[in-house]
Formats: structure tokens, sequence, C-alpha cells
């Protein structure tokens, strides 16, 4: 291996590394482009194994104090200012309803070091990206505790060499080296691709318990993360023999191959993302090992390629080499930042893209690399910083603590920290019927005669405190059967998810049959269900099938001789005011009229026209006046959170159309 102690060719390889990050975050088409990180960790691997062994060839020894020195410098100052600076800014920009709480929570991950652990409960890519300003920084703490690892690695490494010898020593490395690879590989691979599997195992229960899936363990664990970093250290073994040189006149090929896996990668985790094969699922694991493969060879074939390594030496790709580390920190907050105050747009696009390289230059310039040449606080060691940094974020911590629940109560005129459970979900105080699978609390008085009933999927759920309310003041008893994600349809319909479903919906025909309800109000979230194509179907007939189902429904439902109402979904504002709303923009976002009916304009026509086929469906309710004027439509009326997301209402929106719902009642069984 060269004597060379720095690697021109590796600052470029960072610079496409952190391109295919952003492109990525920034929403743009390159889904494959999470692969960065992945190749990140090789290259992370592979510079900080370099260095060491220098280090030893050098001084026949190793400094554990120095190495963590070098890598706090390195590493630390950006963190803390970032991570700071974004908690501050989150009290004007961000919702005090999560986001600025998870903030504040991601500071203090950020000051340990332990971000990915606390977002191991959580599916990384179905994050909404206005909830967590700091998500990327589980990335950094999966690279920190390599870190604390490989001095441990090196230590045990020295002692073999001490007592056996260079040789014995050398196998014994590389016995290693591959074995973690293989194991670390395999298990980020099952993890990822047979999660059901290793459910089923005993020992996995304990994280399964904490809402730990194998495949955000994979995603987010060291553990399964370990082969990426240590593909970077086998390179620069294999460096280090000199038989590796008679294989120079090979580099060439090698390089473009390992640049055609990383493209092939890229190209593969785009066409499939893997996260978009289901709710749970982490990444492309084949895409992954494309990208770790490419990134080891390029770094192996570029000790030895003069002419194309000049393709990863031009000078912009340089100089974005030496900024990506700072890039890297700050284009996340920045384009959280972006679309919670401006939403997404192609404008916006490119301002993050502007704004991530400008920030990035100037912490480079004037914060990391400063500290890290020891030209700012050169006396300071490693453990002043670590317990500085540690100790802002602790006050930071406790100080948004009692920031946010005032900026709540500014905004909305309640704490965020409140949780509001609908009646549906809190403890029966009265009577309570079970039939089987179905069951309901009866609210209202045992002098009330008459009965109505709701019965639906989360939306029936979510419109229960309205319902109820509207039921009693008429003095009639109130029941309410919600099942989330199973619409309320008959009991063989084609939309049906689970077995359990099925007997739900069974059991609440039979009662419906036995209590003869004065009424049934049907809300269920239908767009829900019509919003991919149903197996062989286009969304057309899917749409159409919905239909079909919802009028064999009406069909039995007439047959038992029942009085129906159909409340459809209250309109689909795109975005969450929970992540919306802010010291900055109090009422959260707006959008016009037009625009919010059209999203469910298809399937509510769909049901319209079912109902009017059966005289036993007295009304079609729709919410869209409730919430929309002439020209737009809101989720927030006064101070009052009217959705608790984008699809159901809040307990304060349920009561919100609680009157409309007595009246529509009221005129239909008086």
């Amino acid at each position: 291996m060269k004597n060379s102690v720095f690697r021109i060719d590796v600052q470029g390889l960072r610079a496409v590394a952190v391109l295919l990050v952003l492109l990525f975050h920034f929403e743009t088409p390159m889904k494959g482009g999470y692969l960065g990180v992945d190749m990140f960790f090789v290259i992370s691997g592979f510079v900080i194994a370099s260095s060491t062994f220098r280090e030893i060839d050098r001084t026949h020894a190793f400094s554990w104090q120095n190495f963590l020195r070098r890598r706090v410098r390195r590493l630390l100052p950006g963190v803390a200012v970032v991570s700071i600076l974004v908690t501050a800014a989150s009290i004007l920009l961000l919702s005090p309803f999560g986001p600025q709480q998870t903030t504040s929570q991601m500071l203090v991950g950020a000051a340990t070091y332990t971000s990915n652990f606390m977002l191991m409960s959580r599916n990384y890519f179905s994050l909404d990206p206005k909830s967590n300003p700091l998500m990327h920084f589980w990335s950094l703490a999966v690279e920190e505790q390599f870190y604390l690892v490989w001095p441990l690695a090196i230590a045990a490494l020295l002692y073999v060499r001490h007592r056996l010898g260079r040789a014995f020593s050398a196998i014994v490395v590389w016995l290693m080296v591959l074995l973690t690879i293989y194991i670390t590989c395999r298990l980020f691979v099952w993890f990822s691709v047979e999660g059901p599997t290793v459910n089923d195992y005993s020992w996995f229960r304990p994280l399964i318990e904490r809402d730990i899936s194998p495949q955000r363990f994979a995603f987010y664990s060291p553990l399964t993360r370990a082969w990426e970093f240590v593909a970077g250290v086998a390179v620069v073994l294999v460096l280090r023999n000199s038989w590796v040189s008679k294989l120079q006149a090979l580099s060439t090929g090698v390089w473009i191959f390992g640049i055609a896996l990383v493209l092939a990668g890229v190209r593969w985790a785009t066409v499939v993302p893997g996260y978009e094969q289901g709710a749970d699922t982490a990444t492309n694991s084949s895409a992954t090992i494309l990208a770790v493969i490419g990134t080891a060879m390029v770094l192996l074939a570029g000790e030895f390629a003069p002419f194309v390594q000049k393709v990863l030496t031009i000078k912009p790709l340089v100089i974005l080499g030496d900024w990506s580390y700072s890039v890297y920190l700050w284009h996340w907050p920045v384009w959280v930042l972006l679309i919670t105050t401006f939403n997404r747009s192609w404008q916006v696009t490119v301002v993050a893209f502007a704004l991530s390289l400008f920030l990035g230059w100037a912490q480079f310039q004037w914060i990391e690399n400063p500290v890290r040449n020891g030209k700012r606080f050169p006396r300071a060691n490693y453990g002043v910083f670590v317990g500085a940094f540690a100790v802002v974020a602790v006050f930071v911590y406790g100080l948004m603590s009692v920031v946010t629940p005032a900026v709540g109560q500014h905004l909305a005129g309640r704490n965020p920290d409140k949780i509001d459970l609908h009646i549906v979900e809190e403890s029966c105080q009265s009577a309570e019927y079970v039939l089987g699978a179905a069951k309901t609390c009866v609210y209202g008085s045992e002098s009330f005669s008459e009965t109505v009933i709701l019965a639906g999927d989360s939306l029936a759920r979510s419109l229960s405190d309205g319902f109820v309310k509207a039921v009693n003041d008429q003095g009639r008893n109130a029941m309410v059967f919600s099942y989330p994600g199973c619409g309320f349809l008959i009991e063989d319909s084609v939309f049906t998810p689970t077995a359990e479903c099925r007997a739900w919906r069974s059991d609440v025909f039979r009662f419906i049959s036995e209590v003869v309800p004065v009424l049934l109000v049907i809300s269920n979230l239908s767009d829900l269900y019509v919003s991919v194509p149903l197996g062989n179907y286009d969304l057309k007939g899917t749409r159409d099938a919905w239909g079909y189902e919802l009028s064999r429904t009406l069909e039995l439902l007439s047959q038992m001789g029942t009085s129906v109402v159909i409340t459809q979904p209250p309109p689909l504002i795109k975005n969450d005011l929970r992540y919306d709303i802010s010291l900055l923009h109090q009422d959260g976002a707006q959008e016009p009229r037009d625009v919010v009916i059209e999203r469910r304009k298809q399937i509510n026509d769909v049901e319209v026209a079912i109902a009017a086929n059966y005289s036993s469906v007295k009304k079609v309710l729709s919410f869209d006046n409730l919430f929309c004027d002439e020209s737009r439509c809101s989720q927030k009326f006064g101070k009052l959170f009217l959705f608790e997301d984008a699809d159901h209402l809040s307990v304060e929106g349920s009561l919100f159309v609680s009157d409309y719902l007595k009246s529509e009642i009221s005129n239909i069984t008086d």
C-alpha cells in the first residue's frame, strides 16, 4: 500500500454519497439515494482503519485516548451546533404538538449518540418528515458506536500480535474480519427479509414488546450495520499486502465494475426501494449489498488506478467531499424547516440544496475544520467537549419542557402532552354488550326507549363523541361499533383484511338484527380502501368494487328493515395540522376548497349513486361545508383542533359536528 496519508479520490466518493442522500431526502425521483448512507459507512471503516494502521506502523502502539480525542473533535462540534440551533428554531417554526418534543428528545440522543436506539421503535421510512428535523442523526450514532468498539478490536489485535507473532495474528485478523462481515450481513438480510420468521423466536419477543420489529432492528442496529464498516476495514487489509500491487493492471476494470455495482444498487433500490414493499420493510437488502461491495471495490482500485481515479478527483467533487459531513448534518433540518414553512415545491427543493451547501461550507470553514485542527479550543480535551454538550443538551431539553406547553397553550389553548381519548376509547361507565367479536357500551339512560347505532372503521371511532352527544340530546341510546382498518360491509366482502374483521362484521349484523335500532349510521374511511388497486382491478375498477360491496351491504340491511344513514369522510386536507401549526403559522395550512373536495369526490360520488338505489338509505351526509367555506378548507376553528390527523376528527372535531348530526338524525327519525 502506498504511504499516502490522504486519498483525494475518497473525498470525491464522499461527495457522491452525500449527493445521493440529498436527492433521496429532498424527495426527488432518486428513491435509492438512501444507499449513500451505506456508502458512508464503508468509507468510514476504510478511513479509520487506514489511520489506525498507519499509527501502529509508526509507533508500534495505539492510543485509545488520542483516537477518541480526534473522533470527538471531528464529529461533536458540528452535531452540537446543528442540534442546538435547530432545537431553538423549532420553537418558532415547528408544532408544539409532537415535533418540538421529538426535537428536544433527539437533542439528548445526539449528545449521547443514542439516536438510533431512540428511533428503533419507529419505521424510518414511514415517519412524517415534519415530525423530526434531527431524524438523520441515527446514522451518526451508529458510526460513533463503531468508533467505540474499534479501539477494543485494535487492543485485541495488538495483544494477539504480541503473544503469537505477526504472521499468526494476520490469520486471526482476517478470520475475524470475514466472520464479522458474514455474520452481521447475514443478520441484516435475515431480519430485513424474513421478519415474520424472526418474530416467532422467543429471544426476539422482548424487542417486539417494545415495538421493535426485526426490520427496524436491521435498519438501526450497529450489529446489523457492522459488516458495512468492516468491509472498509477489509479493503485496507488487502491494500497492506505487497502482492496486491501485482494486480495493478486490473485496477481500472475493478474500479469501473465497482462504480457499476453502486449505480446498479441505486437503480435497483429506486425501482424497488424496499420500504415501499410493506409498512415495516426496511431497505432493499440486495441493493444495499451491491452498493457496499461496489464502494469497497472503488476504494480498493482507487489506490492503483490513476486514470479513472480522476473522475472522483475533479475539484467540485473534492470540495463537496470536504464539506460532506457538515452538509449531511444541515441538509435534513433545512428540508424539514422549509417544507414545514413553505410546503413542497421544486423551488423549495432548489433552495434546500443551496442552503445545505452554504451552511455546510460555513460550518466546515468556521467550526468543523478549526476545531479539528486545534485552532479553536486547542487545550480542551474530548471530555470537556462531551461534558459541555451533554450539560447544554440536558438544559435545553428541560427548557423545552417548559416552552413547548406554553406555545401549545398559546396556539390551541391546550397542553400538548394532554391526550384526549374518544369516548369509545374510554372505559365503559354503563352497561356493556358483547356479542362474539362485537362489543359496545350503551351510552344513554335506562329511560331511553330507542337506540341509534354507529358502525364503521376508525372513522366511526373518531366520530363517536359527536354522535353520542347528538343521539343522547334527542333522548335516545347510542351504541358504537368500531374496528380500525375494517370497513363496515357485508361479511364476505372482498375488502376484508383479516378473518377477525370478517367475524366482527358478522357479529355486528347479528347484533343489529336483535336490537332493531331506529337508525344505523355507517361511517367508513372509504378512501382508504380504494387508494390502491385491488387485486387485478385498476383504481376505477376498485372504486366500482367498493360500490358493489356497499350495494350488497345495503341490500342485506334493507331486507332486515334497517333505516340507514351514510356519513362520508371529512374533507381530506393534505397537510397534517399537528405538524403544520406553529408560532409562524398559527392557523396551520389551509387549502382551496375545490382542490380539497376533489380528492375524495370520485369515491364519494360512487357511494351517493349506490345509496340512491335503496329507499332504506335516508341520507348520505357530507361534512364538507362544516370545514370549508366558499373558498378555503381548514382543520382548525379558533383554537380548536378539529382533526387529529389528515383523515380523522379529533374529540373537538367530533363534537363540532354534533349539532349537524343531531339535526339530520332528528329530521329522519322524528
